[in-house]
């Protein structure tokens, strides 16, 4: 993962903590223009807001949806009277819309209201706009000393809507997209062991046939006595050991080749390009790792071993006679006394 990449993620994660302290630190801001150009309503305002986020970022320490269903609330709140206060040339209308976009992004389960809250904030925009044009309100104490810089403020409003929509969109982008890849990741894999599952195997092995038209060797293991650890250890111990098995499973198979949970404590590992003889060796020391393994649960230590049986099969060979001849050799070896590799 680039750097760019861990940056991203980061402030994925803490996105909401960023957000209220960019609304902070836009509030102070604002607190000390307005006090340099002699607006003290304003700048109390602004102060205010300030204590708001201040309360949320350090006192109370909670960027819950809860918190930004709040600061949502707040803006729309300070963006009125910022509105009423000033008029509308000075663009602080235009956080009541934005916000009115991005709270879809940070507040995207609290409640299952949050289309609710875009309406607010939509309603509110549209007849604070129609109070702002019909009604003649004036201040004149608060409008006369920021009247040479309003297209300054209306360019900085705009201009930090427009960032934090932008943003917002993203990051809600890069949200999507993370969620699909993990229920890519959850079709494809066993949940528990991370291996391939039985149904994305399927899938593929036809696949790799077509492509490879090589020899290919097919080995089905499964853990003895499983049903044993789980009555003697309980269901906790048995996921423990199946997450421990599979990681060995997974360093076996490596990169080239499938390690799969076909179902309960049963396994595939397919190999390509090669044959039961290269495989055996392998197959072996797995064998004797698991062997030698030992599973720590509540204090306890547990063992286990597998039975393994291999099966070769030919370019034209298919899959599905290749697994059931390995899954016979399987069942040779448990017949055998388990603990072994039969080819």
């Amino acid at each position: 993962m680039g750097k760019m990449s861990r940056i991203l993620n980061w402030m994925n994660k803490y996105k909401n903590t960023i957000f209220l302290a960019v609304c902070m630190a836009i509030h102070l801001t604002y607190m000390v223009v307005f006090r340099m150009l002699g607006v003290q309503l304003l700048s109390y305002l602004n102060f205010f807001s300030s204590c708001f986020y201040f309360y949320f970022l350090f006192i109370k320490r909670d960027s819950s949806e809860a918190a930004m269903l709040s600061s949502y609330f707040e803006i729309l709140i300070f963006s009125t009277l910022s509105e009423l206060a000033l008029g509308r040339d000075y663009g602080f209308f235009l956080y009541i819309v934005g916000m009115s976009a991005t709270i879809f992004y940070l507040v995207p389960s609290y409640k299952n209201k949050r289309f609710l809250y875009q309406i607010i904030g939509i309603v509110l925009a549209i007849v604070l706009e129609a109070v702002v044009m019909l009604s003649g309100i004036s201040f004149p104490s608060v409008q006369e000393p920021l009247a040479p810089y309003q297209p300054v403020f209306y360019l900085i409003n705009i201009g930090l809507t427009a960032t934090i929509v932008m943003a917002a969109a993203f990051f809600y982008a890069k949200r999507l997209e993370a969620i699909g890849e993990t229920l890519r990741y959850n079709m494809n894999h066993d949940v528990l062991t991370g291996l391939y599952n039985r149904r994305f195997f399927e899938q593929q092995i036809g696949q790799i046939r077509e492509r490879e038209k090589s020899p290919f060797v097919i080995t089905m293991l499964d853990i003895d006595f499983f049903k044993k650890v789980n009555d003697t250890y309980g269901h906790e111990a048995g996921d423990e050991v199946l997450i421990q098995v599979s990681a060995r499973l997974k360093e076996t198979a490596g990169k080239e080749n499938l390690a799969v949970r076909w179902g309960g404590e049963e396994f595939i590992i397919y190999f390509s390009n090669t044959t039961s003889e290269q495989i055996y060796p392998q197959i072996e020391d797995l064998r004797k790792q698991i062997e030698d393994m030992v599973v720590e649960v509540a204090g306890k230590e547990i063992h286990v071993t597998i039975t393994s049986g291999i099966a070769i099969g030919m370019p034209d060979s298919n899959y599905e006679k290749v697994i059931h001849n390995a899954d016979e050799k399987l069942y040779l070896g448990k017949r055998r006394g388990r603990n072994q590799v039969v080819v």
